[in-house]
């Protein structure tokens, strides 16, 4: 019995180990990718992060930012990723959304009309050595989501937008 629980928690361990963008023993060329937002107070931001590579969930700042906030009531701390990926062309899911150090503050800002998130599939290929960051904008009238050349500020994927 001992080595069934073992093994079950062993392998639930392993499903938690996640995708990792440059797979061990990659020697090809990498490109800098760093998730972006601001604080709007101090329980309530605006996060604008890369979510997936190809279909495959990576660590981003949401779930950063959620560790980074527990157990501090309200508080929202904040956390920006950064992580490296294949220079080459790939799909990326994009994310942008309110979020809050509490669900509560998160449910009564989706009450009153101020919690917004934008989110979809675009193509991307990065360049070799290339810094890029994901960019974008929460608004009422339409939200947006892209990822921009960090050094030219140039666009360099499609805009997601939702209305």
């Amino acid at each position: 019995m001992k080595a069934f629980f073992a093994a079950a928690v062993a392998l639930a361990l392993a499903g938690c180990a996640g995708y990792k963008p440059i797979p061990d023993g990659y020697t090809g060329p990498v490109a800098t990718v760093a998730d972006s937002g601001f604080a709007e107070d101090g329980t309530k931001g605006q996060l604008f992060v890369l979510a997936e590579i190809d279909g495959n969930k990576i660590p981003d700042s949401f779930g950063a930012s959620r560790e980074a906030s527990y157990g501090q009531g309200f508080r929202l701390n904040a956390r920006f990723l950064e992580r490296q990926v294949p220079a080459r062309p790939m799909k990326v899911l994009l994310r942008g959304s309110h979020s809050t150090g509490a669900p509560i503050r998160a449910m009564s800002s989706q009450a009153a009309g101020t919690f917004f998130s934008v989110e979809g599939v675009v193509d991307f290929a990065p360049k070799a050595n290339g810094k890029y960051v994901v960019k974008g904008e929460l608004k009422k009238d339409g939200s947006s989501i892209w990822i921009e050349d960090a050094e030219t500020n140039q666009v360099v994927t499609e805009k997601v937008t939702k209305n």
